[in-house]
């Protein structure tokens, strides 16, 4: 009987053994379920703040360009009647421009998005309208240049100047006025 007792004992255990499993088991998946709900409230709360903040900033933004269309024209004859400094426009080069260079032997490409910036409508519709001309010159410019040196920030930065004083050479030869005041990299890829 002694035996028997003993089997009792052994299947109690074994009842208990799988009781605290399947109970171990039921907490791991509440611990899941909770992770789970906690991401989704977060990426809801965080999705929520995100669409606030940019209905806002479009509303902002609406209202200030109303401003601005009703005041342009009075705040413009103030400017030029007192001299003072007009807003930056800006104008994208697009498509971005692409060289190729052949360093040791090896093929090796330039990416750069340009944007220039001009002070007024004007400079920038100097700009759309000799844009081939812009163009053109800014492809040469890139593909006279030495790769290696286009690597180092003080090269792009006299890249950037020798694409500046270019434009300023067209538009001014053009226009009679240099027109745009500085030339930015929008996006700058060297493979």
């Amino acid at each position: 009987m002694a035996k028997k007792g003993e089997e009792d004992d052994v299947t109690e255990s074994d009842e208990e053994v799988a009781a605290k499993a399947i109970e171990a088991a039921a907490r791991k998946k509440k611990m899941v379920m909770l992770g789970v709900i906690g991401l989704v409230l977060l990426l809801v709360a965080g999705g929520g703040t995100w669409f606030a903040l940019g209905m806002l900033s479009d509303k902002g933004e609406a209202s200030a360009e109303a401003k601005t269309d009703e005041h342009a024209p009075a705040e413009a004859e103030k400017e030029e009647a007192h001299g003072e400094h007009k807003a930056s426009e800006y104008l994208s080069l697009d498509p971005a421009f692409l060289a190729n260079y052949q360093v040791a032997g090896r093929a090796h490409y330039l990416q750069v998005s340009i944007a220039v910036m001009g002070r007024d409508e004007a400079a920038i519709s100097a700009v759309r309208t000799h844009m081939p001309l812009l163009r053109n010159r800014i492809v040469m410019l890139l593909s006279g240049e030495v790769f290696e040196q286009l690597q180092s920030d003080e090269g792009r930065v006299q890249l950037q100047q020798k694409i500046l004083t270019a434009i300023q050479e067209i538009l001014k030869k053009e226009t009679g006025k240099p027109q745009i005041e500085q030339v930015y990299f929008t996006a700058f890829v060297m493979q």
